[in-house]
């Protein structure tokens, strides 16, 4: 049986909650400060790595970087392509796991945004992933990184919330921490257009420790940890863990 990851039901179904107006309109704030965090020259190759709609692989390319999306979710691309295709972006989307795609020492920078690390059972898997993000990079590339992490979790941790989204869908989330604080269990009940459907998933929960000692072990250096893309300090305040690491210029 395909892990939740794989499902694309899945994917499909928790897209208005992920992907609702309000997230969608923050990816050029977002993309903005992002450069602010890096170095990242005119006419650049960018990587964004689980992609999902392209919202901020778009932005990228509306600053007039070439950028490369890559997500395996075939219903996420093709909205992807549409909307790219409206605003005459040139943008390559590549349909691929994660796990497997690599291209070596082809992109200036490479983002992993909104939680898009740490789906797998197995750790090494995640390692995987850090390990192609890192070929994937020229010399002296830069990798952005975006999670909810351990420490933050901790602190606004609720077992179970609802809200509602500006277009009426309502969610109701429940949450179940396990495996010693290194997984999250979380089930989600979504209701939309009188219909009601049931999601459950999870993922390994990362500190900001935990996450620099993966990156540098796989070979990254100059890893600053902030706890927004604004560049605030990661203390008990922290947002976001956003990690901002760094290939080697000389390999």
């Amino acid at each position: 049986m395909p892990s939740w990851h794989e499902n694309d039901d899945f994917w499909d179904g928790t897209a208005p909650v992920l992907f609702a107006e309000e997230k969608l309109k923050q990816a050029p704030a977002e993309v903005a400060r992002i450069l602010e965090l890096i170095e990242l020259p005119p006419g650049a190759a960018v990587l964004d790595m689980g992609c999902g709609l392209g919202r901020h692989a778009r932005e990228f390319a509306r600053k007039g970087y070439r950028v490369t999306g890559v997500d395996r979710t075939t219903h996420y691309l093709d909205i992807a392509r549409r909307d790219a295709r409206r605003e005459r972006q040139e943008v390559e989307w590549v349909q691929a796991d994660m796990r497997t795609f690599h291209r070596e020492n082809a992109f200036d920078a490479a983002v992993n945004l909104f939680t898009s690390f740490g789906y797998f059972d197995n750790a090494a898997e995640d390692r995987r992933v850090a390990e192609n993000l890192f070929a994937s990079l020229k010399p002296g590339g830069y990798l952005v990184m975006d999670l909810m992490a351990k420490e933050i979790l901790a602190r606004i941790f609720q077992p179970r919330d609802w809200r509602e989204e500006p277009d009426g869908t309502i969610l109701l989330e429940e949450r179940k921490i396990t495996a010693d604080f290194s997984w999250v269990d979380v089930r989600w009940i979504i209701i939309r257009d009188e219909r009601t459907v049931e999601h459950r998933f999870g993922h390994r929960l990362y500190s900001a420790g935990e996450l620099k000692g993966l990156l540098g072990d796989v070979g990254f250096v100059h890893r600053q940890v902030y706890g927004s893309f604004e560049g605030a300090p990661y203390d008990h305040q922290a947002e976001r863990l956003v990690v901002v690491a760094r290939k080697p210029a000389e390999q």
